[in-house]
């Protein structure tokens, strides 16, 4: 029984990362419009972002066998918030790489919790369906 939970969290934790392939790009395009700057960590990026999309996958998956499919749009504000966090207020990225204003960055916040909730709900909850429920 542990071993079977165990390959579905796995298997989510995968399908999950895979999802960050959005993130990633729109990143690396907006990091080589910019020229590539010095000062944006980019190598990192292909690490963490995979690791916490698979994280969120796996609660998100819980989530969802618990208590319901419209519950991944919660989950999805909160990664969304979460990343829009750090890369505000952690790596100064709406400055940097997506030609934000000081005074204007705080709507980075409005969009991640849209683009992720969406993500999450439209994205991540349907293939968790497919593969796993």
């Amino acid at each position: 029984m542990y071993m079977m939970n165990f390959k579905k969290y796995i298997t989510v934790f995968f399908i999950s990362s895979f999802i960050s392939i959005i993130t990633l790009g729109y990143i690396e395009i907006a990091y080589n419009k910019k020229n590539r700057p010095s000062s944006v960590p980019y190598e990192l990026f292909p690490i963490f972002i995979p690791l916490l999309y698979g994280i969120f996958g796996v609660i998100n998956y819980y989530i969802i066998s618990n208590y319901g499919n419209n519950y991944s749009i919660v989950v999805g504000i909160v990664f969304g918030i979460l990343l829009s966090i750090i890369g505000r207020f952690g790596l100064d990225l709406p400055t940097r790489l997506f030609n934000f204003t000081k005074n204007t960055s705080y709507k980075v916040h409005i969009y991640a919790i849209i683009i992720y909730a969406i993500i999450f709900r439209s994205l991540i909850t349907p293939l968790t369906n497919h593969i796993i429920l």
